[in-house]
């Protein structure tokens, strides 16, 4: 039986701690933002992203505003819109340098394996005794979501009374070109 690689299993792993991580540092507070879901009265904010900007350096948003993010990609690269306190930013940034190092994502997107899965064959089966499987590397931040070159994503937040939020794409090099932007609640 063929098992998945060291690289896979330490990736599955490291997944699913930091998305527990952040949910706990997103989530704690009463008051704190959060991923939502829209509704009719949802403001819609319209994002380009480009190599390497923001097609905007400053959101206002009210507190209790549920915010609909439509984020186009027209740049060759990768990017991630990432709402958070910048501790939290520079945290993330940390993470997302080791899934670039070890393979999991590439600048262009998630990295793709092929992972061999056993299949069941009776006595005399003269069908192949595995088959490939091409497993997409996940995202799971709740406070994230990545947009690949030329597609367009939904991100839709609640914002509270909190303030110091920024959005940053932490892809390694992204924040420090300028991919970052301030909500100013008002």
């Amino acid at each position: 039986m063929n098992s998945l690689s060291p690289t896979m299993l330490i990736a599955a792993l490291f997944f699913g701690t930091a998305t527990q991580g952040f949910a706990v540092a997103a989530g704690t507070e009463s008051n704190a933002p959060r991923q939502a879901q829209a509704s009719p009265s949802t403001r819609t904010v319209f994002i380009k992203l480009d190599d390497i900007s923001f097609s905007q350096k400053s959101i206002d948003v009210r507190p209790g505003e549920t915010v609909r993010f439509v984020l186009k990609n027209e740049g060759a690269l990768m990017h991630e819109f990432n709402i958070g306190r910048v501790s939290l930013q520079h945290e993330h940034q940390r993470e997302m340098a080791a899934l670039m190092q070890d393979g999991t994502l590439t600048p262009t997107g998630k990295a793709k394996s092929i992972v061999w899965r056993e299949r069941n064959t009776g006595p005399g089966d003269s069908t192949p005794p595995s088959y490939p499987e091409v497993i997409e590397a996940t995202h799971d931040d709740p406070n994230a979501v990545l947009v690949e070159p030329g597609t367009t994503k939904e991100f839709v937040w609640t914002f509270a009374d909190a303030t110091n939020l920024t959005f940053a794409c932490t892809l390694p090099g992204h924040t420090q070109a300028g991919m970052i932007g301030d909500f100013v609640m008002r």
